[in-house]
């Protein structure tokens, strides 16, 4: 049976995130960046904190609370029993990639939480402008389409509490294939 749900991108600016499942196929189309929801809550100089990874964008419900499908460096210890009784709470075992329909951070926005072995399928000119795009702009951790830094999770000498931190200059590249077809 097809089924398709949207986790965003109805009613609000950005967001897009359509996911469509037919028997053991998961395919989103498109994971973007919700502006309007995100403007509830953040502003220029106040964003999501980078070291609680996935924890602000899953409590703001700027994210679907979807386990299984992001990046495992930006989950907290015990991140799940915070929403496993949520509404709209489940866990997928695999995602068969991401449909990128064009390079707009509203619809790609996200990509940089999904797991990096998630295969994103779009055009070739939709591939360039999406590096494009993050290699001209000010990428922050939650719009690291093309390639991210990698964190981990730790409590340096001094801090109160843990956090997630970058891993330094590492990137790390995300798969991408590309239609070359014209």
């Amino acid at each position: 049976m097809r089924q398709l749900t949207f986790h965003g991108g109805i009613n609000e600016i950005g967001g897009n995130k359509i996911l469509l499942e037919e028997g053991d196929r998961n395919l989103f189309v498109d994971f973007g960046f919700p502006y309007s929801k995100h403007k509830k809550y953040y502003e220029e100089y106040l964003k999501p904190r980078s070291g609680a990874g996935l924890l602000d964008p899953l409590e703001m419900e700027l994210l679907p609370k979807i386990g299984g499908i992001y990046r495992q460096d930006l989950e907290t210890p015990s991140l799940w029993d915070w929403f496993k009784d949520a509404s709209y709470y489940r866990k997928l075992d695999h995602i068969d990639g991401v449909l990128l329909t064009h390079a707009h951070l509203d619809h790609s926005g996200h990509i940089a939480f999904l797991r990096p072995e998630i295969p994103v399928y779009s055009t070739a000119i939709t591939a360039f402008m999406t590096k494009a795009i993050q290699d001209s702009g000010k990428a922050d951790f939650d719009q690291q389409v093309c390639y991210y830094n990698p964190t981990s999770f730790d409590c340096p000498a001094g801090w109160k509490q843990p956090g997630l931190l970058s891993s330094g200059d590492a990137k790390w590249g995300r798969m991408s294939i590309v239609d070359t077809k014209p």
